[in-house]
């Protein structure tokens, strides 16, 4: 009896299962998460700004100490251009008055003085012959020498004969061949004021001829 009582409880069908229609809205729910999507969002897009302008800032920053030292480095070449220009000026005096001293003390160490030399040659001076300068360079390093400009008197080939000779003069004269080792005569040249002929001799200093 048991046991067809047993049966008959399991060959009843089972009862379905209770449903009703869900009508949720789940775009329109609300978040319920502990922490909010939009947060996240939020934070990202304020971390975001903070950070460019922070960058920008930065930028600002390192333009602002480059425009300080580009100012100080002006002014500190703008500094040390006058002090160069002062010193270089300095130097070129320097050497000038080097130079000058140097000419002065070897004008004084010229194995004749021009008084010297200018009375030898008043001294072999002829008559048809007049000095008008004298150029005393002991000093060129081109040539050392002096050169003697003068009048000759006289046609044309007497002045021009006067001029040859008093070379000649000067080149036998004791003293000049001491000091000199070459006279001759550069030029000669009609004065058309004067009608003389315009002469120039030089005289070349022994030992001091240009370095070869």
């Amino acid at each position: 009896m048991a046991l067809s009582l047993n049966k008959k409880a399991d060959a009843a069908p089972p009862s379905a299962p209770l449903w009703h229609p869900n009508f949720r809205n789940f775009e329109r729910l609300p978040d319920t998460k502990v922490v909010r999507t939009t947060f996240f969002i939020n934070v990202g897009a304020i971390a975001t700004a903070v950070l460019l302008l922070a960058f920008v800032g930065w930028r600002e920053y390192q333009a602002h100490v480059f425009d300080v030292q580009r100012v100080a480095a002006e002014a500190e070449i703008a500094k040390n251009q006058k002090q160069s220009n002062e010193g270089l000026r300095l130097t070129k005096l320097f050497t000038d008055e080097d130079r000058k001293l140097a000419e002065a003390a070897t004008f004084v160490q010229v194995p004749i003085e021009p008084t010297e030399l200018l009375s030898v040659l008043g001294a072999s001076l002829p008559k048809e012959i007049q000095i008008e300068a004298l150029d005393v360079r002991p000093s060129d390093p081109a040539a050392p020498r002096v050169l003697v400009r003068g009048l000759a008197a006289g046609s044309k080939d007497q002045a021009s004969g006067a001029a040859s000779a008093y070379v000649e003069t000067l080149r036998t004269q004791p003293r000049l061949a001491e000091v000199f080792d070459n006279v001759k005569l550069n030029a000669i040249n009609p004065d058309p004021a004067t009608g003389a002929l315009l002469f120039e001799i030089e005289l070349r200093y022994k030992g001091k001829g240009p370095k070869k």
